[in-house]
């Protein structure tokens, strides 16, 4: 019975660690270039071996071509969109403070003097990259402010926003949760007031959704609302927890948002009579 339940695990791992390598190198790619991206690059960013990419994939060329059958390599980034989308990843993983001029041109390829001459500094650089990030928040406020949707639409709408970063721009909203734990003064000017209209918006959707009688009447939407948000930015946390429990499984994006969202809404919703 072991034997079988092992054979099994393993045979549903599979095509998930060559999924994971398949997202990740696509990612990259697409930020770094075809020949700026090494299986060295792919590998860390899929957390697996190189050998594993060899196993699925046989060259990187090999790889390329079957996630993009029917295109041309990628451009080559230039060197200001090299350099941001370098100190994207830096932040994302280490945070402002413990990330230098120095490690963001290493990383990018460049000399420190190229970062300079195009954003003027570290505090500046990170400043274009928040400013990027929070104006996709403005993209769901105005969406969820234009008076066509429900309160529990709008609550979705959230869902699926932070779900799109997820899959769409994942180092940009784990900068966010860095900057939830470890505020900077640079998020405080540009950030600080884009979540402040997200916390608006959802705490007007729950408070109509309680009037109309669709929503709990006790429910205390602002700390509803920063629960939910705590929520989706716990996901980054998520690898570390599962250490600790010593959870083998992988956990999807998707699969860790619709549970969340399921959780959220089963204990908003007011109950049938």
């Amino acid at each position: 019975m072991t034997t079988i339940i092992l054979q099994e695990v393993m045979r549903t791992m599979v095509p998930d660690k060559k999924e994971r390598i398949g997202r990740a190198a696509a990612r990259l790619f697409k930020e770094k270039g075809y020949t700026g991206t090494s299986l060295r690059d792919i590998s860390r960013e899929a957390k697996v071996n190189v050998s594993s990419i060899s196993y699925y994939f046989g060259t990187k060329e090999a790889l390329y071509r079957e996630l993009f059958p029917e295109g041309e390599k990628e451009k080559e980034p230039d060197t200001k969109e090299q350099i941001e989308n370098a100190a994207i990843r830096l932040f994302a993983f280490r945070g402002y403070s413990d990330v230098s001029i120095r490690d963001i041109g290493k990383e990018a390829g460049v000399n420190s003097a190229a970062i300079s001459y195009y954003f003027g500094g570290k505090k500046e650089l990170y400043a274009s990259i928040l400013e990027r990030g929070s104006a996709l928040l403005v993209d769901f406020v105005k969406s969820a402010a234009d008076g066509t949707h429900s309160p529990t639409e709008i609550m979705e709408m959230y869902s699926h926003f932070f779900f799109r970063l997820m899959k769409e721009h994942p180092y940009i909203l784990r900068i966010f949760s860095w900057e939830m734990i470890h505020p900077t003064e640079v998020f405080a000017s540009i950030g600080k007031e884009r979540f402040a209209m997200v916390l608006v918006v959802l705490r007007a959707a729950l408070t109509e959704g309680m009037e109309e009688g669709c929503f709990r009447k006790d429910l205390k939407p602002t700390e509803v609302c920063i629960s939910w948000a705590g929520m989706v930015a716990y996901y980054y946390l998520m690898n570390e927890i599962k250490k600790r429990f010593d959870v083998k499984e992988d956990i999807s994006e998707a699969s860790y948002m619709n549970q969340a969202y399921d959780v959220l809404m089963n204990g908003i919703k007011a109950k049938k009579k």
